[in-house]
Parts: structure tokens; C-alpha cells; sequence
């Protein structure tokens, strides 16, 4: 109501006040529409550009519950988006994977900063690989409240750096393989003995080197030909791995000759591997032709490096006692006293 006591000049100066302050709550208005508007038109246009993107993009909170992800997200899992939204990472994946991304979560709302890790997804039929870049939505006073993250497909990628490992792999071990017998090589072997050597000369722990050479296989090459000879050597490397600890090594040094190193073995210990190896070779049945049954036999010379000896002359050492096994009868292991 309308004070009686005011002049006219009064009233109509508080009625200017009055429109004044009506356009200023107006103008007021109509800027905050326009500005909801903007926003709304905003928010529409980054949702569009994010469901439409080819990138995963997903939206959760700090406990890790999804508030939005698009359909490319939705798509990998073979589900619409709806299917996502309140569930957690536990809901999803398996929870080693599962608290990775909680751990990173974490880190965006307690910091404030982006966090990029790499992240697996282990589906049914295939594992898929990511880069993903989890990135903090603030509200009007700079408090965390979403997280965004916007996640790269990588796989490709991923699995020719794995299939060149695998290459790199495999040439290294045919540089190293003997193809026959599937154990090393000889030019392994020498650059094996020199670091062994190395060691033992430096800690001085023991290390015993074998030398096994098949007894009469050029009788049984010549009568029985190359290809049933090439049985007799790969059956040999077959024998020698099943006795082999996994710190030994075993080599086809030339021909039918062959060397097994023994790291960290007094000669005395090797020398019942060596007995083993001899004996469950012999048990092996060859037929190189219809109706025939052979047994072939090994002789081994061992023995144990002496500190600060030449590596040419252990070598020499051990194959004179394989020798020495030949003289003596073969099929046999022999070593220094």
C-alpha cells in the first residue's frame, strides 16, 4: 500500500526506481534463459559430438558408477548405453581391472588433474587394449564432480608389437637353435661358456661342463643311411632335455658330438646326471628298416672348471676324458679322479 504521507514528487520517482529495478530483473532473466539455452545448446552439441564419436567415452562418478557412455563403449560389450548406466567397473570387469581404473578415478577427483593410464578389457572372445585419458568435470566452485574419460583403441597396434616380439623371438632362437635336435648351437655354446666362466671366476661357485659323442654312428649312417641317422641325433637332444634342470644348458657341438654345461655343479653331481642320460639313452629302440631293433650308446666325458683356466683348454680337458671313455670300452661316462 501506497504511503499517504509521500508527495507526489516522491511517488514518482520510487515508481522510476521501481520500473528501473523491473528492467534490470528482466534483463536479468532474459540473460539467464539465454545463458540456459546456450548451455542446453552446448551440452547438446558435446553429447552429439561424444555419442558420435569413434573413441570410447564414458562418464562416472567417484565411486566409480557410470553416468553416460556412448555407443561406442556400449557397442565393444555387445549392449545398448542404458544397460551401463548405475552400474560400477566391478559390475563390469574382473576386479584386478577393475580397481586399476577405481585407482585412477580416485586420483582425478582427490587432484583436481587428468590421469592417463593404458587399460585392458578381457572379453569373451578377444582382449581389447586402450589408452585412455580420465579427465575432471568442476562445478561453480571448482570441485570435482565427474569424471570423463575419453579412451583410445590400441589394439592394433598392440598386437603388431607383439607379433614383432615374437618375430625378433623366434629369429634369435634360430640363430641359436640347432634345427635337428632343437638344442643350441656350438657358436652359442662358446659366447655360454665364456660369461659362465666369467661367473665361476668371479663368485667361485662350481661348474661342470659334459661332452657326449654317439658310439659307432658312422657305421650306423653308413648302413642304415642319413635319415635314420638324423632320428638317432634328434632323439638324443629328446633324452638330454628330459634330464636337464632349468639352469642347464644343452648344445650340439659338431656332428654327433654334443655338450651339456652345468652351472653351479661339482663334477660329482654331474656325474650322476651324466649316468642317467647314458643309461636312458640306451633304453632307446631305433628300427631303421622293417623287422630290426638297435640301440645306440653314448660315451661322456665330465669334469669341473678349474679357476682361472682357459676356456680352450677346459674344453680340451673334458674331451680327452670323453675320449678316454671311447678307449675304454665306450658307453660310458668317465671322469678325473
Amino acid at each position: 500500500m501506497t504511503d499517504p504521507s509521500k508527495t507526489n514528487t516522491e511517488l514518482i520517482q520510487e515508481n522510476a526506481l521501481l520500473k528501473q529495478r523491473i528492467r534490470e530483473l528482466e534483463r536479468a532473466e532474459s540473460e539467464r534463459i539465454r545463458i540456459e539455452e546456450a548451455y542446453k545448446d552446448s551440452e547438446l552439441k558435446y553429447r552429439s559430438l561424444i555419442e558420435h564419436s569413434s573413441d570410447v567415452v564414458f562418464c562416472v562418478d567417484r565411486k566409480g558408477k557410470y553416468k553416460f557412455v556412448n555407443q561406442v563403449f556400449a557397442s565393444t560389450f555387445g549392449k545398448t548405453p542404458d544397460y551401463f548406466l548405475g552400474k560400477t567397473f566391478w559390475d563390469i570387469y574382473p576386479k584386478e581391472h577393475a580397481d586399476q581404473r577405481q585407482a585412477a578415478n580416485i586420483k582425478v577427483f582427490e587432484t583436481g588433474e587428468s590421469q592417463s593410464l593404458e587399460v585392458v578389457v578381457p572379453l569373451p572372445d578377444r582382449t581389447l587394449y586402450y589408452i585412455a585419458k580420465a579427465n575432471p568435470v568442476k562445478d561453480e566452485k571448482w570441485k570435482v564432480v565427474l569424471n570423463v574419460t575419453h579412451a583410445i583403441d590400441i589394439t592394433e597396434r598392440k598386437l603388431m608389437e607383439e607379433a614383432l616380439r615374437e618375430s625378433e623371438k623366434k629369429y634369435r632362437e634360430l640363430s641359436i637353435i640347432d634345427d635337428l635336435t632343437q638344442l643350441y648351437n656350438s657358436r652359442y655354446f662358446h659366447q655360454q661358456m665364456r660369461i659362465e666362466i666369467e661367473r665361476v671366476n668371479r663368485y667361485g661357485q662350481p661348474l661342470t661342463l659334459m661332452l657326449l659323442d654317439l658310439d659307432n654312428f658312422k657305421a650306423f649312417n653308413d648302413a642304415y643311411g642319413h635319415v635314420e641317422g638324423d632320428q638317432v641325433l634328434f632323439r638324443v637332444g629328446q633324452v638330454v632335455k628330459r634330464w636337464l634342470r632349468h639352469t642347464d644348458s644343452a648344445y650340439r657341438y659338431g656332428g654327433e658330438e654334443f655338450t651339456i654345461m652345468l652351472p653351479m655343479t661339482t663334477s660329482a653331481d654331474g656325474a650322476v646326471t651324466a649316468e642317467r642320460i647314458r643309461t636312458e639313452f640306451k633304453k632307446e629302440i631305433f628300427i631303421p628298416e622293417p623287422g630290426k631293433q638297435v640301440h645306440m650308446t653314448l660315451s661322456i666325458g665330465l669334469g669341473q672348471y678349474i679357476p682361472q683356466e682357459e676356456l680352450r683348454t677346459f674344453i680340451h680337458r673334458v674331451d680327452q676324458l670323453m675320449y678316454q671313455g671311447k678307449r675304454s670300452g665306450k658307453d660310458r661316462v668317465c671322469c678325473e679322479p
